[in-house]
Protein backbone atom coordinates (compact mmCIF):
# COMPACT_ATOMS: atom_id res chain seq x y z
CA UNK A 1 0.00 0.00 0.00
CA UNK A 2 1.13 3.56 -0.66
CA UNK A 3 0.13 6.26 1.78
CA UNK A 4 -1.17 9.57 0.47
CA UNK A 5 -0.35 12.94 1.99
CA UNK A 6 -2.16 14.09 5.09
CA UNK A 7 -5.81 14.96 4.27
CA UNK A 8 -6.15 18.66 3.43
CA UNK A 9 -8.10 20.85 5.80
CA UNK A 10 -10.52 21.79 3.02
CA UNK A 11 -11.13 18.24 1.81
CA UNK A 12 -14.45 18.07 0.04
CA UNK A 13 -17.65 16.31 0.76
CA UNK A 14 -18.45 13.86 -2.05
CA UNK A 15 -21.71 12.98 -3.78
CA UNK A 16 -21.81 10.31 -6.48
CA UNK A 17 -25.03 10.02 -8.48
CA UNK A 18 -25.25 6.77 -10.45
CA UNK A 19 -27.94 5.80 -12.93
CA UNK A 20 -28.47 2.35 -14.41
CA UNK A 21 -28.64 1.37 -18.08
CA UNK A 22 -28.65 4.93 -19.36
CA UNK A 23 -29.92 5.86 -22.83
CA UNK A 24 -27.23 8.36 -23.70
CA UNK A 25 -24.58 7.91 -26.38
CA UNK A 26 -25.98 8.34 -29.88
CA UNK A 27 -29.45 9.09 -28.59
CA UNK A 28 -28.19 12.49 -27.38
CA UNK A 29 -26.50 13.43 -30.67
CA UNK A 30 -29.31 12.59 -33.08
CA UNK A 31 -31.63 15.31 -34.37
CA UNK A 32 -35.16 15.34 -33.01
CA UNK A 33 -36.34 14.82 -29.42
CA UNK A 34 -34.04 13.33 -26.82
CA UNK A 35 -33.85 12.83 -23.05
CA UNK A 36 -33.77 16.07 -21.08
CA UNK A 37 -31.04 15.65 -18.46
CA UNK A 38 -31.31 18.81 -16.39
CA UNK A 39 -29.42 17.43 -13.39
CA UNK A 40 -26.56 16.17 -15.54
CA UNK A 41 -26.45 19.48 -17.38
CA UNK A 42 -26.62 21.41 -14.11
CA UNK A 43 -23.46 19.68 -12.91
CA UNK A 44 -21.76 20.07 -16.30
CA UNK A 45 -22.56 23.80 -16.39
CA UNK A 46 -20.65 24.26 -13.13
CA UNK A 47 -17.90 21.77 -13.91
CA UNK A 48 -16.56 19.41 -16.56
CA UNK A 49 -18.44 17.16 -18.99
CA UNK A 50 -16.53 14.16 -20.34
CA UNK A 51 -17.74 13.36 -23.85
CA UNK A 52 -15.64 10.22 -24.21
CA UNK A 53 -16.55 8.47 -20.96
CA UNK A 54 -16.77 4.68 -21.09
CA UNK A 55 -18.19 1.90 -18.97
CA UNK A 56 -15.29 -0.35 -18.01
CA UNK A 57 -17.76 -3.16 -18.76
CA UNK A 58 -21.28 -2.61 -20.16
CA UNK A 59 -22.92 -4.92 -17.60
CA UNK A 60 -24.28 -4.11 -14.13
CA UNK A 61 -22.40 -6.25 -11.61
CA UNK A 62 -18.94 -6.10 -13.22
CA UNK A 63 -19.16 -2.35 -13.75
CA UNK A 64 -20.43 -1.74 -10.22
CA UNK A 65 -17.71 -3.90 -8.69
CA UNK A 66 -15.09 -1.93 -10.61
CA UNK A 67 -16.66 1.34 -9.44
CA UNK A 68 -16.36 0.20 -5.82
CA UNK A 69 -12.75 -0.99 -6.08
CA UNK A 70 -11.13 0.91 -8.97
CA UNK A 71 -10.07 -2.48 -10.36
CA UNK A 72 -10.60 -4.29 -13.64
CA UNK A 73 -12.85 -7.33 -13.80
CA UNK A 74 -10.07 -9.90 -13.90
CA UNK A 75 -8.92 -8.68 -10.48
CA UNK A 76 -12.21 -8.61 -8.56
CA UNK A 77 -13.59 -11.62 -10.55
CA UNK A 78 -17.21 -10.44 -10.51
CA UNK A 79 -17.28 -10.75 -14.27
CA UNK A 80 -20.99 -11.44 -14.86
CA UNK A 81 -24.30 -10.70 -13.17
CA UNK A 82 -25.60 -12.94 -10.40
CA UNK A 83 -22.74 -15.47 -10.43
CA UNK A 84 -23.42 -16.58 -14.01
CA UNK A 85 -20.97 -18.99 -15.64
CA UNK A 86 -18.85 -19.33 -12.53
CA UNK A 87 -18.46 -15.62 -11.92
CA UNK A 88 -17.83 -14.61 -8.32
CA UNK A 89 -21.15 -13.83 -6.63
CA UNK A 90 -19.74 -11.69 -3.81
CA UNK A 91 -16.44 -9.94 -3.20
CA UNK A 92 -13.71 -11.94 -1.50
CA UNK A 93 -14.26 -11.61 2.26
CA UNK A 94 -11.12 -9.51 2.73
CA UNK A 95 -11.82 -7.13 -0.17
CA UNK A 96 -11.59 -3.46 0.76
CA UNK A 97 -13.82 -1.08 -1.20
CA UNK A 98 -13.07 2.62 -1.60
CA UNK A 99 -15.33 3.17 1.40
CA UNK A 100 -12.76 1.53 3.70
CA UNK A 101 -10.08 4.07 2.83
CA UNK A 102 -12.49 6.99 3.16
CA UNK A 103 -13.58 5.73 6.55
CA UNK A 104 -9.92 5.54 7.62
CA UNK A 105 -9.59 9.17 6.48
CA UNK A 106 -12.46 10.21 8.74
CA UNK A 107 -15.34 10.30 6.29
CA UNK A 108 -18.90 9.36 7.08
CA UNK A 109 -20.36 7.16 4.35
CA UNK A 110 -23.87 6.90 2.92
CA UNK A 111 -25.26 4.53 0.29
CA UNK A 112 -28.82 4.56 -0.99
CA UNK A 113 -30.35 2.42 -3.72
CA UNK A 114 -29.30 -0.40 -6.00
CA UNK A 115 -26.40 -2.67 -4.96
CA UNK A 116 -26.22 -5.69 -7.32
CA UNK A 117 -22.70 -6.68 -6.28
CA UNK A 118 -23.45 -9.43 -3.84
CA UNK A 119 -26.04 -11.82 -2.47
CA UNK A 120 -24.47 -12.33 0.98
CA UNK A 121 -22.91 -8.97 1.82
CA UNK A 122 -24.46 -5.58 1.23
CA UNK A 123 -23.35 -1.96 1.50
CA UNK A 124 -23.77 -2.06 5.29
CA UNK A 125 -20.93 -4.61 5.43
CA UNK A 126 -18.58 -2.03 3.89
CA UNK A 127 -18.88 0.92 6.30
CA UNK A 128 -21.91 2.50 4.61
CA UNK A 129 -24.98 3.85 6.36
CA UNK A 130 -28.21 4.13 4.40
CA UNK A 131 -30.56 1.79 2.60
CA UNK A 132 -30.08 -0.87 -0.06
CA UNK A 133 -31.04 -4.46 -0.87
CA UNK A 134 -28.99 -7.57 -1.59
CA UNK A 135 -28.66 -8.67 -5.19
CA UNK A 136 -30.48 -6.74 -7.88
CA UNK A 137 -33.20 -5.68 -5.45
CA UNK A 138 -36.73 -4.46 -6.07
CA UNK A 139 -37.48 -1.24 -4.22
CA UNK A 140 -41.27 -1.52 -4.56
CA UNK A 141 -41.26 -4.66 -2.39
CA UNK A 142 -39.37 -3.11 0.52
CA UNK A 143 -40.65 -1.99 3.90
CA UNK A 144 -38.67 1.24 3.55
CA UNK A 145 -40.50 2.12 0.35
CA UNK A 146 -43.84 1.41 2.06
CA UNK A 147 -42.82 3.76 4.90
CA UNK A 148 -41.85 6.42 2.34
CA UNK A 149 -45.32 6.21 0.79
CA UNK A 150 -46.91 6.62 4.23
CA UNK A 151 -44.75 9.62 5.07
CA UNK A 152 -45.52 11.30 1.73
CA UNK A 153 -49.18 10.23 1.69
CA UNK A 154 -48.63 8.57 -1.69
CA UNK A 155 -50.49 5.61 -3.21
CA UNK A 156 -48.88 2.32 -4.19
CA UNK A 157 -47.07 2.69 -7.52
CA UNK A 158 -49.25 1.45 -10.37
CA UNK A 159 -48.77 1.33 -14.11
CA UNK A 160 -50.73 0.84 -17.28
CA UNK A 161 -48.42 -1.52 -19.18
CA UNK A 162 -48.68 -0.60 -22.87
CA UNK A 163 -46.14 -2.99 -24.33
CA UNK A 164 -44.12 -6.09 -23.55
CA UNK A 165 -41.21 -7.12 -25.75
CA UNK A 166 -42.27 -10.72 -26.21
CA UNK A 167 -45.45 -11.49 -24.24
CA UNK A 168 -48.52 -9.36 -25.03
CA UNK A 169 -50.38 -11.13 -22.23
CA UNK A 170 -48.23 -9.19 -19.75
CA UNK A 171 -49.77 -5.87 -20.74
CA UNK A 172 -52.68 -4.45 -18.74
CA UNK A 173 -54.04 -1.55 -16.74
CA UNK A 174 -53.59 -0.66 -13.08
CA UNK A 175 -50.80 -3.12 -12.32
CA UNK A 176 -49.40 -2.59 -8.82
CA UNK A 177 -45.62 -2.79 -8.98
CA UNK A 178 -45.35 -4.20 -5.46
CA UNK A 179 -47.41 -7.22 -6.53
CA UNK A 180 -45.21 -8.21 -9.46
CA UNK A 181 -43.94 -11.75 -8.67
CA UNK A 182 -41.53 -11.94 -11.62
CA UNK A 183 -39.74 -8.63 -12.00
CA UNK A 184 -37.32 -10.15 -14.52
CA UNK A 185 -40.12 -10.58 -17.05
CA UNK A 186 -41.49 -7.15 -16.24
CA UNK A 187 -38.19 -5.55 -17.28
CA UNK A 188 -39.14 -6.02 -20.93
CA UNK A 189 -42.04 -3.59 -20.55
CA UNK A 190 -42.94 0.04 -20.96
CA UNK A 191 -45.98 2.12 -20.10
CA UNK A 192 -47.43 4.91 -18.03
CA UNK A 193 -47.02 5.23 -14.28
CA UNK A 194 -50.58 6.20 -13.34
CA UNK A 195 -49.57 7.33 -9.86
CA UNK A 196 -47.54 10.50 -9.16
CA UNK A 197 -43.94 10.61 -10.32
CA UNK A 198 -42.91 10.61 -6.67
CA UNK A 199 -44.00 6.95 -6.44
CA UNK A 200 -41.17 6.00 -8.83
CA UNK A 201 -38.21 4.30 -7.13
CA UNK A 202 -35.81 7.07 -8.18
CA UNK A 203 -37.76 9.66 -6.21
CA UNK A 204 -37.86 7.33 -3.20
CA UNK A 205 -34.10 6.75 -3.30
CA UNK A 206 -33.35 10.45 -3.82
CA UNK A 207 -35.63 11.38 -0.90
CA UNK A 208 -33.94 8.94 1.49
CA UNK A 209 -30.51 10.22 0.41
CA UNK A 210 -31.57 13.84 0.90
CA UNK A 211 -32.84 13.08 4.41
CA UNK A 212 -29.48 11.53 5.24
CA UNK A 213 -27.74 14.69 4.01
CA UNK A 214 -29.80 16.71 6.46
CA UNK A 215 -28.55 14.55 9.31
CA UNK A 216 -24.92 14.74 8.23
CA UNK A 217 -25.04 18.48 7.63
CA UNK A 218 -25.89 18.98 11.29
CA UNK A 219 -22.87 16.94 12.38
CA UNK A 220 -20.29 18.85 10.34
CA UNK A 221 -18.47 15.62 9.44
CA UNK A 222 -16.99 15.21 5.95
CA UNK A 223 -19.08 12.71 4.04
CA UNK A 224 -19.30 10.63 0.90
CA UNK A 225 -22.77 9.78 -0.38
CA UNK A 226 -23.50 7.38 -3.20
CA UNK A 227 -27.00 7.44 -4.73
CA UNK A 228 -27.77 4.47 -7.01
CA UNK A 229 -31.17 4.50 -8.69
CA UNK A 230 -32.52 1.53 -10.67
CA UNK A 231 -33.64 3.67 -13.60
CA UNK A 232 -33.60 4.42 -16.40
CA UNK A 233 -33.18 0.65 -16.74
CA UNK A 234 -36.29 -1.07 -18.04
CA UNK A 235 -39.17 -1.25 -17.37
CA UNK A 236 -39.77 2.22 -18.76
CA UNK A 237 -42.69 3.36 -16.58
CA UNK A 238 -43.22 7.10 -16.87
CA UNK A 239 -45.55 9.42 -14.94
CA UNK A 240 -46.88 12.87 -15.71
CA UNK A 241 -45.53 15.41 -16.53
CA UNK A 242 -42.86 13.30 -18.25
CA UNK A 243 -45.24 10.87 -19.97
CA UNK A 244 -46.17 12.28 -23.35
CA UNK A 245 -43.34 14.82 -23.40
CA UNK A 246 -41.70 13.05 -26.37
CA UNK A 247 -43.55 12.72 -29.67
CA UNK A 248 -42.67 9.26 -30.98
CA UNK A 249 -43.12 10.16 -34.63
CA UNK A 250 -40.42 12.81 -34.39
CA UNK A 251 -37.68 10.38 -33.34
CA UNK A 252 -35.56 9.68 -36.43
CA UNK A 253 -34.62 6.12 -37.28
CA UNK A 254 -31.26 5.14 -35.84
CA UNK A 255 -28.70 4.77 -38.65
CA UNK A 256 -27.84 1.22 -37.49
CA UNK A 257 -31.42 0.10 -36.76
CA UNK A 258 -31.59 -1.98 -39.95
CA UNK A 259 -27.94 -3.05 -40.00
CA UNK A 260 -27.65 -6.59 -41.41
CA UNK A 261 -24.60 -7.31 -39.15
CA UNK A 262 -23.04 -9.36 -41.96
CA UNK A 263 -19.56 -8.05 -41.12
CA UNK A 264 -20.00 -8.48 -37.37
CA UNK A 265 -19.05 -11.22 -34.93
CA UNK A 266 -21.40 -14.20 -34.94
CA UNK A 267 -22.36 -13.37 -31.35
CA UNK A 268 -23.98 -10.14 -32.56
CA UNK A 269 -26.17 -11.99 -35.05
CA UNK A 270 -27.10 -14.67 -32.52
CA UNK A 271 -28.28 -12.01 -30.11
CA UNK A 272 -30.23 -10.16 -32.80
CA UNK A 273 -31.83 -13.34 -34.12
CA UNK A 274 -32.80 -14.49 -30.63
CA UNK A 275 -34.39 -11.11 -29.94
CA UNK A 276 -36.19 -10.95 -33.27
CA UNK A 277 -37.58 -14.44 -32.74
CA UNK A 278 -39.36 -13.25 -29.58
CA UNK A 279 -40.06 -9.64 -30.48
CA UNK A 280 -43.55 -8.16 -30.86
CA UNK A 281 -42.16 -5.20 -32.83
CA UNK A 282 -40.33 -5.10 -36.15
CA UNK A 283 -40.56 -1.74 -37.92
CA UNK A 284 -39.16 1.60 -36.83
CA UNK A 285 -42.69 2.98 -36.54
CA UNK A 286 -43.45 0.20 -34.03
CA UNK A 287 -40.27 0.95 -32.10
CA UNK A 288 -40.78 4.71 -31.88
CA UNK A 289 -43.31 4.72 -28.97
CA UNK A 290 -41.03 2.42 -26.97
CA UNK A 291 -37.97 4.55 -27.62
CA UNK A 292 -40.01 7.60 -26.62
CA UNK A 293 -40.85 5.99 -23.28
CA UNK A 294 -37.16 5.20 -22.72
CA UNK A 295 -36.27 8.86 -23.34
CA UNK A 296 -39.04 10.04 -21.02
CA UNK A 297 -37.88 7.55 -18.39
CA UNK A 298 -34.32 8.91 -18.51
CA UNK A 299 -35.71 12.43 -18.13
CA UNK A 300 -37.83 11.38 -15.15
CA UNK A 301 -34.95 9.65 -13.34
CA UNK A 302 -32.65 12.61 -13.93
CA UNK A 303 -35.31 14.93 -12.47
CA UNK A 304 -35.52 12.76 -9.34
CA UNK A 305 -31.76 13.05 -8.80
CA UNK A 306 -32.17 16.80 -8.88
CA UNK A 307 -33.60 16.51 -5.36
CA UNK A 308 -30.15 15.56 -4.07
CA UNK A 309 -28.56 18.57 -5.76
CA UNK A 310 -31.31 20.77 -4.30
CA UNK A 311 -30.60 19.37 -0.84
CA UNK A 312 -26.90 20.22 -1.15
CA UNK A 313 -27.80 23.78 -2.08
CA UNK A 314 -30.45 24.15 0.61
CA UNK A 315 -28.12 22.86 3.32
CA UNK A 316 -25.23 25.09 2.31
CA UNK A 317 -23.08 22.13 1.28
CA UNK A 318 -22.78 22.70 -2.48
CA UNK A 319 -19.68 24.91 -2.45
CA UNK A 320 -17.49 22.27 -0.81
CA UNK A 321 -18.91 19.14 -2.42
CA UNK A 322 -17.31 17.19 -5.25
CA UNK A 323 -20.20 15.83 -7.33
CA UNK A 324 -20.15 13.05 -9.93
CA UNK A 325 -22.98 12.05 -12.27
CA UNK A 326 -22.51 8.90 -14.32
CA UNK A 327 -24.05 5.51 -15.24
CA UNK A 328 -23.04 1.89 -14.97
CA UNK A 329 -23.48 1.37 -18.74
CA UNK A 330 -25.63 2.29 -21.73
CA UNK A 331 -28.72 0.91 -23.46
CA UNK A 332 -28.85 -0.79 -26.88
CA UNK A 333 -32.58 -0.19 -27.40
CA UNK A 334 -33.58 -0.29 -31.09
CA UNK A 335 -30.00 -0.10 -32.37
CA UNK A 336 -27.59 -2.55 -33.99
CA UNK A 337 -30.16 -4.41 -36.08
CA UNK A 338 -33.11 -3.54 -33.84
CA UNK A 339 -32.35 -5.24 -30.50
CA UNK A 340 -33.44 -4.69 -26.89
CA UNK A 341 -31.30 -4.59 -23.73
CA UNK A 342 -27.53 -5.19 -24.16
CA UNK A 343 -26.40 -8.84 -24.08
CA UNK A 344 -22.62 -8.88 -24.73
CA UNK A 345 -22.45 -5.97 -27.16
CA UNK A 346 -19.52 -3.58 -26.77
CA UNK A 347 -21.10 -1.08 -29.15
CA UNK A 348 -21.12 2.67 -28.55
CA UNK A 349 -24.71 2.57 -27.30
CA UNK A 350 -23.79 0.21 -24.44
CA UNK A 351 -20.23 1.35 -23.69
CA UNK A 352 -20.53 5.14 -23.77
CA UNK A 353 -21.93 6.79 -20.65
CA UNK A 354 -22.57 10.25 -19.22
CA UNK A 355 -19.94 11.67 -16.87
CA UNK A 356 -20.18 15.17 -15.45
CA UNK A 357 -18.11 16.39 -12.49
CA UNK A 358 -18.16 19.62 -10.51
CA UNK A 359 -16.05 20.83 -7.60
CA UNK A 360 -16.50 24.55 -7.00
CA UNK A 361 -13.19 26.36 -6.91
CA UNK A 362 -11.38 23.39 -8.44
CA UNK A 363 -13.12 22.86 -11.80
CA UNK A 364 -13.71 25.44 -14.52
CA UNK A 365 -17.36 26.10 -15.30
CA UNK A 366 -18.86 24.59 -18.43
CA UNK A 367 -15.68 22.87 -19.57
CA UNK A 368 -15.70 19.90 -21.94
CA UNK A 369 -13.12 17.11 -22.17
CA UNK A 370 -12.67 14.61 -24.99
CA UNK A 371 -10.05 12.59 -23.13
CA UNK A 372 -10.69 8.85 -22.78
CA UNK A 373 -11.96 8.10 -19.27
CA UNK A 374 -14.02 5.46 -17.49
CA UNK A 375 -16.22 5.47 -14.42
CA UNK A 376 -13.51 3.30 -12.81
CA UNK A 377 -11.43 6.50 -12.64
CA UNK A 378 -13.86 7.94 -10.10
CA UNK A 379 -12.52 5.78 -7.24
CA UNK A 380 -8.92 7.09 -7.32
CA UNK A 381 -10.27 10.60 -7.93
CA UNK A 382 -12.31 10.42 -4.73
CA UNK A 383 -9.44 8.98 -2.71
CA UNK A 384 -7.01 11.60 -4.00
CA UNK A 385 -9.43 14.48 -3.32
CA UNK A 386 -10.04 13.19 0.20
CA UNK A 387 -6.34 12.72 0.94
CA UNK A 388 -7.05 9.07 1.66
CA UNK A 389 -4.71 6.12 1.29
CA UNK A 390 -4.45 4.91 -2.31
CA UNK A 391 -4.42 1.09 -2.42
CA UNK A 392 -2.29 -0.92 -4.82
CA UNK A 393 -3.03 -2.13 -7.38
CA UNK A 394 -5.30 0.61 -8.67
CA UNK A 395 -6.37 0.28 -12.32
CA UNK A 396 -8.30 3.55 -12.44
CA UNK A 397 -6.52 6.89 -12.67
CA UNK A 398 -7.34 10.05 -10.74
CA UNK A 399 -9.16 12.70 -12.77
CA UNK A 400 -8.01 15.59 -10.57
CA UNK A 401 -5.51 16.86 -13.14
CA UNK A 402 -8.14 16.84 -15.88
CA UNK A 403 -10.68 18.51 -13.63
CA UNK A 404 -8.27 21.39 -13.02
CA UNK A 405 -7.15 21.61 -16.67
CA UNK A 406 -9.54 19.65 -18.95
CA UNK A 407 -7.65 20.50 -22.15
CA UNK A 408 -4.00 20.68 -21.17
CA UNK A 409 -3.36 18.13 -18.43
CA UNK A 410 -1.35 15.06 -19.50
CA UNK A 411 -3.56 12.01 -19.89
CA UNK A 412 -3.68 8.50 -21.33
CA UNK A 413 -3.81 8.23 -25.12
CA UNK A 414 -5.68 4.95 -25.24
CA UNK A 415 -8.00 2.91 -23.07
CA UNK A 416 -9.02 -0.70 -22.34
CA UNK A 417 -12.48 -2.01 -21.39
CA UNK A 418 -13.48 -5.64 -20.73
CA UNK A 419 -16.39 -8.03 -21.20
CA UNK A 420 -16.82 -11.69 -20.27
CA UNK A 421 -20.40 -12.13 -21.54
CA UNK A 422 -23.91 -11.81 -20.20
CA UNK A 423 -25.33 -15.15 -19.06
CA UNK A 424 -23.07 -16.92 -21.56
CA UNK A 425 -19.31 -16.68 -22.19
CA UNK A 426 -18.29 -14.00 -24.69
CA UNK A 427 -14.71 -13.00 -23.89
CA UNK A 428 -13.83 -9.56 -25.27
CA UNK A 429 -11.37 -6.73 -24.81
CA UNK A 430 -11.93 -3.23 -26.19
CA UNK A 431 -9.23 -0.69 -27.01
CA UNK A 432 -9.84 2.97 -27.90
CA UNK A 433 -7.17 5.22 -29.36
CA UNK A 434 -8.21 8.56 -30.78
CA UNK A 435 -11.19 7.93 -33.02
CA UNK A 436 -10.30 4.27 -33.52
CA UNK A 437 -12.06 1.49 -31.66
CA UNK A 438 -10.95 -2.14 -31.64
CA UNK A 439 -12.86 -5.00 -30.02
CA UNK A 440 -11.00 -8.31 -29.80
CA UNK A 441 -13.29 -11.36 -29.59
CA UNK A 442 -12.05 -14.74 -28.43
CA UNK A 443 -12.98 -17.40 -31.05
CA UNK A 444 -15.01 -14.90 -33.08
CA UNK A 445 -14.56 -12.08 -35.59
CA UNK A 446 -12.87 -8.92 -34.30
CA UNK A 447 -14.21 -5.40 -34.78
CA UNK A 448 -12.41 -2.23 -35.89
CA UNK A 449 -14.07 1.13 -36.50
CA UNK A 450 -13.13 4.68 -37.36
CA UNK A 451 -15.66 6.49 -35.19
CA UNK A 452 -14.82 9.88 -36.68
CA UNK A 453 -16.10 8.74 -40.06
CA UNK A 454 -18.44 5.99 -38.88
CA UNK A 455 -19.91 6.87 -35.45
CA UNK A 456 -22.70 4.29 -35.77
CA UNK A 457 -20.30 1.41 -36.52
CA UNK A 458 -21.81 0.57 -39.88
CA UNK A 459 -18.60 -0.79 -41.42
CA UNK A 460 -16.29 -3.20 -39.64
CA UNK A 461 -12.73 -2.63 -40.88
CA UNK A 462 -11.10 -5.56 -39.06
CA UNK A 463 -10.76 -7.76 -42.13
CA UNK A 464 -9.98 -5.01 -44.65
CA UNK A 465 -6.50 -5.62 -46.14
CA UNK A 466 -5.77 -1.90 -46.18
CA UNK A 467 -6.41 -1.73 -42.42
CA UNK A 468 -3.91 -4.42 -41.35
CA UNK A 469 -1.41 -1.82 -40.16
CA UNK A 470 -4.01 -0.04 -38.06
CA UNK A 471 -5.29 -3.38 -36.74
CA UNK A 472 -1.79 -4.40 -35.67
CA UNK A 473 -1.25 -1.06 -33.95
CA UNK A 474 -4.51 -1.37 -31.99
CA UNK A 475 -3.63 -4.93 -31.00
CA UNK A 476 -0.23 -3.79 -29.75
CA UNK A 477 -1.87 -1.06 -27.69
CA UNK A 478 -4.33 -3.54 -26.23
CA UNK A 479 -1.56 -6.03 -25.45
CA UNK A 480 0.34 -3.32 -23.59
CA UNK A 481 -2.74 -2.51 -21.50
CA UNK A 482 -3.23 -6.19 -20.70
CA UNK A 483 0.41 -6.53 -19.63
CA UNK A 484 0.44 -3.38 -17.53
CA UNK A 485 -2.72 -4.39 -15.67
CA UNK A 486 -1.88 -8.10 -15.23
CA UNK A 487 -4.68 -9.21 -17.56
CA UNK A 488 -2.78 -12.42 -18.32
CA UNK A 489 -5.17 -15.29 -17.59
CA UNK A 490 -5.71 -18.31 -19.82
CA UNK A 491 -8.41 -16.72 -21.99
CA UNK A 492 -6.41 -13.50 -22.21
CA UNK A 493 -3.42 -15.46 -23.48
CA UNK A 494 -5.60 -17.29 -26.02
CA UNK A 495 -7.02 -13.99 -27.21
CA UNK A 496 -3.58 -12.52 -27.74
CA UNK A 497 -2.48 -15.61 -29.66
CA UNK A 498 -5.06 -14.63 -32.29
CA UNK A 499 -3.52 -11.20 -32.91
CA UNK A 500 -1.95 -10.62 -36.33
Amino acid sequence: MSTAARPPADRPNIVWLLTDHHVFAHHMSLPGPKPLLKSHDRIAADGVSFRQAHAVCPLCTPARASMLTGLYLHRHEMVMNNGDCGSRLDFEPDTKLFSYYLRQAGYRLGYFGKWHVGEQRGCWDYDFEGWSMLGYGHAYWSDEYAEYLRQKNLPQAAADVEWHFSEPSRTGRGILLKDEPDWGHRMESCGVLTTPAETHEAYFVADRASRWLEQVAASGEPFCLRVDVWGPHQPYFVAEPFAGSIRPGEIPEYPNFSHALADRPASHRRFRDARHKRATVRTWAQWQPIVARSYEHATQVDAALGQVLDALQRLGLADNTLVFYTADHGDAIACQGGVFDKDSLMVEETVRIPLAVRWPGHTPRGAVSDHLVTHMDIVPTILAAAGAEMPEPMDGRSLLGLLADPAGAPWRRDLMCQHYGHGHPCFQRLCRHGAYKYVAHLDDMDELYDLARDPYELKNLAEEPAMRGLLADMQQRLARWMDEHDDTGEDSARLRSEFV
